[in-house]
């Protein structure tokens, strides 16, 4: 079972926990042991007049130096370890339906989207923070791109199914995915100056000889100059007189060198991320061709991502040494440290400026794909979707996958053909809003490459578009059934043009009197069916249902039914065939007390 496995990984990462923690108290207790070894010698020789006992702290000061640097290799191993333990018991809690721990994406939320606001794609307890498994702002927006943008392209999704299966089996290394790339949140932050960064941003070192010669000049001469004045061989003056050498040079560049290593200096945190990430993309291997395609972006001939990003990443940090009055006045001194670091950097950005955002890109695509993948691996029971050229949606034992699977009641549906519509009755709560989106939220997680929830599950990609959850505006002056209207119109204005459309409607025309509604909707309907549309109409008008006598191929009617069983509503939510003849609104007010 899926839940045992996390529940495995959970204990055996508090264990791994555990005999870390001890290994960073020998290391401190070490560190304790070889400072105390450093101040008693010292001591000693200072007691005992003793200066040549002072080399006896060569050693301390040595095996005190390897244990700080072992602690911050240690330490960052504990981190890492953190978040797979993290990571599993966010899992673990994931199955027994709790999804507060993933980011909701919230900010890609559009009402006007052609289905995204009537399936619930994105806000708390939406699909998307059921996939969510990202750890960056920029990734989460490649998974909302992913989830938006329906996919109509049959081999493009076949690609996707093989890429999402591909990592579903490599569990490990997905976690470590996730695990590295938490290790350094990199939240609110803007990557345009980034990604933008042109060489011509610094205007110098355009003759390289000639900056060679000097890079190696100015410190031959300093270090020269401190040499003579310790041997009395020159003055004091004349070597102070020498220090206007290298500050005259860097004096005219200050103003480049400050705002370059500004500039790198806010996006460290995000260089060492995805320094880890394109690392691990590398070593990988992979074949299913998305996932190999993604990763040759990472590779050339001569180096990879990883090996230029780090080299990004340490030049930024060297010039960010520069906070350090001391150090920044004494290395620029000697050996030109800004303008060394900052010709490394123009280098850098002439052979790497436009590869940048391609590399961000397949990191984020990766993990966008390896949530997908956390999908597949989860819900073993559930089929991947096979693609069809002619039957528009055609699946078994079909239900809504953000519902707990001890509580989901699930149906069998099938449209054959475009120009086809199944129009479902039903009573009030009996669950035609729920299948409605579960239809939708199953083809859009067919179309991104993850399995669905269904027994089985046959469909041709056809774009999308719904009408379930209109609302007035006050800002615009517009009614709520001026908004349905509207929607409708996207409809009819997009078959016009020649496109396909699936659509799922909930009750049309819905903000007019019955009357006027029957009539509407009869003659949208009817509008409908003239062009390559297929798709499902909820409604409570049992009028509308009469169609199918007028168009037989063209139009079904299925149902949800209701019985009334010891003076309590019973649902079974199981689509059925035919008109539903029960409803439940006079019932239920009574029921409630709202009429006698």
């Amino acid at each position: 079972m899926i839940e045992e496995v996390y529940s495995n990984k959970i204990k055996a990462y508090s264990e791994t926990l555990l005999f870390q923690k001890k290994k960073l108290n020998q290391i401190m207790w070490g560190r304790v042991i070889a400072f105390l070894s450093i101040l008693l010698i010292v001591g000693l020789a200072i007691t005992y007049s003793k200066s040549e006992a002072l080399w006896g702290i060569i050693v301390p000061i040595l095996v005190f130096g390897f244990l700080v640097k072992k602690n911050a290799t240690e330490q960052d191993k504990y981190k890492l370890l953190e978040n797979l333990l993290l990571l599993n018991e966010q899992e673990q809690a994931s199955l027994n339906g709790n999804y507060s721990s993933f980011g909701e994406g919230k900010q890609f939320s559009n009402s006007d989207h052609a289905f995204s606001h009537d399936l619930d794609l994105f806000g708390k307890k939406s699909l998307f923070q059921f996939l969510n498994r990202t750890s960056s702002p920029f990734s989460e927006e490649i998974l909302a791109n992913y989830l938006a943008e329906f996919e109509v392209y049959n081999e493009e999704i076949k690609n996707r199914q093989l890429a999402a299966e591909e990592l579903s089996k490599k569990l490990d290394w997905r976690q470590l995915l996730r695990a590295k790339g938490l290790l350094y949140p990199v939240h609110n932050k803007n990557l345009d100056s980034l990604f933008d960064w042109k060489k011509e941003e610094i205007p110098f070192f355009e003759n390289q000889n000639l900056w060679k010669s000097i890079s190696w000049l100015v410190p031959g001469i300093m270090i020269a100059g401190i040499i003579l004045t310790s041997l009395s061989i020159i003055s004091a003056s004349v070597f102070i007189f020498l220090l206007a050498l290298p500050f005259s040079i860097l004096g005219k560049k200050l103003k480049t060198i400050n705002k370059q290593a500004n500039k790198l200096s806010v996006h460290l945190d995000v260089l060492t991320q995805q320094q880890e990430l394109t690392s691990l993309i590398e070593q990988e291997n992979f074949e299913s061709e998305i996932l190999q395609q993604l990763q040759s972006n990472l590779k050339s001939d001569n180096t990879t991502a990883s090996y230029e990003i780090s080299k990004l990443a340490r030049i930024g940090q060297q010039l960010d040494n520069r906070s350090n009055a001391l150090f920044a006045i004494v290395m620029n001194a000697l050996f030109l440290w800004d303008l060394q670091y900052l010709f490394q950097l123009k280098n850098w950005l002439n052979d790497n400026e436009n590869k940048i955002e391609g590399w961000f890109n397949t990191v984020h695509k990766f993990e966008a794909i390896s949530s997908f993948a956390n999908f597949n691996y989860n819900h073993p029971t559930y089929s991947l979707p096979i693609l069809s050229d002619k039957t528009v949606l055609k699946a078994k034992d079909l239900g809504h996958p953000l519902l707990p699977s001890n509580t989901r009641v699930t149906s069998d549906f099938d449209l054959h053909d475009l120009n086809q519509f199944t129009i479902i009755t039903g009573a009030n709560m009996a669950g035609k809003s729920t299948f409605l989106r579960a239809v939708g939220i199953n083809l859009v997680l067919a179309t991104v490459g993850a399995k669905v929830c269904s027994s089985s599950f046959t469909f041709r990609p056809t774009p999308l578009f719904s009408s379930m959850r209109t609302s007035d505006s006050l800002s615009e002056n517009e009614s709520y059934f001026y908004s349905e209207l509207k929607r409708l119109q996207m409809i009819v204005e997009k078959l016009k043009s020649g496109e396909k459309l699936f659509v799922i409607l909930d009750e049309i025309l819905k903000g007019t009197n019955s009357k006027d509604k029957a009539e509407g909707s009869k003659k949208f309907v009817s509008q409908l069916i003239k062009h390559p549309v297929a798709g499902i109409i909820a409604t409570h008008d049992l009028s509308l249902c009469s169609l199918s006598d007028e168009y037989p191929s063209n139009i079904k009617n299925q149902y949800f039914d209701v019985e009334l069983e010891n003076d309590e509503l019973v649902f079974d939510y199981k689509l059925k065939e035919g008109i539903c003849s029960n409803m439940n609104a006079a019932y239920l007010m009574k029921k409630m007390g709202i009429t006698e």
